[in-house]
């Protein structure tokens, strides 16, 4: 009969929910030795009642009360009794789960049984049976358990094997690596159950045992990529991403499948190799040309490596034969690979057409630098302007860009209007405060500089950037020498390998006429960093330690990276 009181299994997922975790997906199943869907193996003989006396009706509200109130063993009593008497097995499930929260092994059992008995062709009531046995060391009754998992799978047409070593993943013990070897042996020929064997001595890492169950999969499966995918992945966690590398391209060697050159990709992404990663994704493209996901790894690899040719090739096949939400990402990476490639109108034309989708907010954002830059500061400020109302979150980061970009085209009055709306909207903001103080600095606006700065480090005390930023302000536009010297030494104990810093040390020691330790700092400064402002410093500091050649040597060379920098052109013009 029907459950006249059903209770939810949404429970029983969690009992379950952890198995899976840490496993590889589903693979792709060798040869069937079985047929396809067939008639279940087993039959219940319980026979329910035809009616319900009030006594069942009240085991199951009791039940069910209890469970909502977590009176877990009143619940457990009567959902027992429930289940019993109208020979329920959703009832004895519920029991199985209450007895497993009380951390009662016994009591489980007895609800597993009946669970069972009331549905044999449960594969999960099997399973909780089966683990229930090997955690009391009956390994016979857990065998049992685990072949009538094996015939109700093969009747559904399931994998049975790769069913167990998702339910033992939530053992810990290894006797279940003992179970998984004596069905293995009990199927010999079965490319499936050494795969599964592989799987559960990995999860113990008794990684040499799972290799030779891959070994044997292989064998007897060949063409099968699962066990190849499964050794490598096994590798990889041992540290051993070189001997990981050398298993899957052999096993390509022998057979060139598409999912052994996508996860061949994948591994030498993570490996930063990305030109080799490209190569492999495309071998897989060229085996499976419809997949549109291998497609966008190709498109953003191919952007990767600044291939522009095959990225607007393979972009374009997406923007025509992608999903709806595929063609979006698409015209989005059409624009970033034009912006890269130096063609901004063509990039701006790209970003337009994305009207929706997740990169929509980074396409109006790249739409409004680009639009800024070639000079339309009015529809820049706009665009910037509807981000912010429709991205909130992003606001913050939206005004520092906005205003970056009005310095960067030599507009910084524009760009203080734009930190003073910002630092109004969201006072006591400290990047926001940061980066105000930065620009009021580059505009000798000292005061105000020092006034946000200080706001920084009230709100952040001993922030490094802030006090370097304090210091090395103080340093070069104003006489307070020894307070700028102060502030960069509590920035440099927290910072000491930071070019910056290091940089802003040597600048106030020079100004103090301490040129000899100025020059040790520099030089680490410019050591570690290539950058047009240091190179001046580095330059002045030599010059006046009459070290002239070398001085024209390190400006010279800073030309090369820095070709724009203002400071770095107004030190060569001193001294010429």
């Amino acid at each position: 009969m029907s459950n006249p009181f059903p209770f939810s299994l949404l429970l029983l997922a969690a009992l379950f929910a952890g198995g899976c975790q840490g496993l590889p997906k589903k693979p792709s199943t060798p040869a069937p030795t079985h047929a396809a869907a067939q008639a279940l193996p087993f039959q219940s003989r319980a026979k329910p009642p035809k009616e319900m006396d009030p006594d069942l009706v009240f085991d199951y509200l009791a039940g069910e009360i209890g469970a909502q109130q977590g009176v877990t063993s009143t619940a457990y009593r009567h959902l027992v009794r429930a289940a019993r008497r109208a020979k329920d097995p959703v009832a004895a499930a519920q029991a199985a789960q209450l007895a497993l929260r009380m951390n009662d092994a016994a009591k489980a059992a007895q609800a597993a049984d009946l669970w069972v008995a009331y549905a044999p062709n449960s594969i999960q009531a099997r399973e909780l049976r089966m683990i229930l046995a090997l955690r009391s060391g009956e390994m016979n009754l857990a065998l049992r358990q685990a072949d009538a998992v094996l015939r109700i799978a093969r009747a559904l047409g399931k994998d049975g094997f790769l069913q167990l070593a998702k339910a033992l993943a939530a053992v810990k013990r290894d006797d279940k690596i003992q179970l998984m070897e004596k069905l293995a042996k009990a199927h010999p020929k079965e490319a499936r159950a050494h795969y599964a064997l592989a799987l559960v001595a990995s999860q113990r890492k008794r990684f040499a045992l799972a290799e030779r169950a891959l070994d044997e999969a292989s064998r007897l499966a060949p063409r099968w990529h699962e066990p190849y995918l499964l050794r490598a992945r096994l590798l990889e966690l041992q540290g051993k991403a070189d001997e990981a590398e050398k298993s899957l391209r052999q096993a390509l060697d022998a057979h060139p499948d598409a999912t052994l050159f996508q996860a061949l990709g994948e591994m030498l992404t993570r490996r930063k190799r990305y030109p080799e990663a490209l190569e492999a994704f495309q071998q897989a493209l060229k085996r499976q040309p419809k997949n549109t996901a291998l497609l966008s790894t190709v498109g953003l690899l191919a952007v990767q490596t600044k291939q522009w040719d095959l990225a607007r090739r393979t972009w374009q096949r997406l923007a025509r034969d992608g999903t709806p939400e595929q063609r979006q990402d698409a015209w989005y990476f059409l624009g970033q690979v034009e912006e890269l490639d130096g063609h901004p109108e063509k990039a701006i034309e790209y970003y337009k057409k994305v009207k929706e989708g997740r990169l929509l907010a980074d396409a109006r954002l790249r739409l409004a630098i680009l639009e800024g830059r070639r000079g339309n500061l009015d529809e820049a400020a706009r665009l910037f302007r509807e981000i912010r109302l429709t991205n909130p979150r992003q606001a913050v980061q939206v005004y520092v860009t906005e205003a970056q970009l009005y310095k960067k085209q030599g507009h910084p009055e524009r760009a203080m209007k734009v930190y003073d709306e910002a630092v109004a909207a969201n006072p006591g903001n400290a990047d926001l405060l940061y980066a105000r103080g930065l620009l009021a600095a580059d505009l000798g606006r000292v005061a105000q500089a020092e006034r946000d700065l200080r706001a920084v480090l009230k709100l952040h005390p001993g922030d490094a950037d802030a006090l370097n930023a304090l210091g090395y302000t103080l340093a070069e536009q104003t006489n307070r020498l020894k307070e700028a010297y102060g502030y960069i030494s509590q920035a440099l104990k927290k910072l000491p390998n930071s070019a910056a810093v290091l940089d802003s040390m040597g600048w106030v020691l020079y100004r103090m006429g301490r040129k000899e330790e100025a020059l040790k700092y520099l030089e680490k400064a410019a050591a570690k960093l290539d950058d047009g402002e240091i190179a001046a410093h580095l330059g002045e500091v030599l010059w006046s330690l009459d070290r002239k050649e070398e001085a024209r040597r390190v400006w010279r060379d800073a030309l090369r990276f820095a070709p724009d920098n203002a400071k770095l052109k107004r030190a060569i013009e001193r001294h010429r």
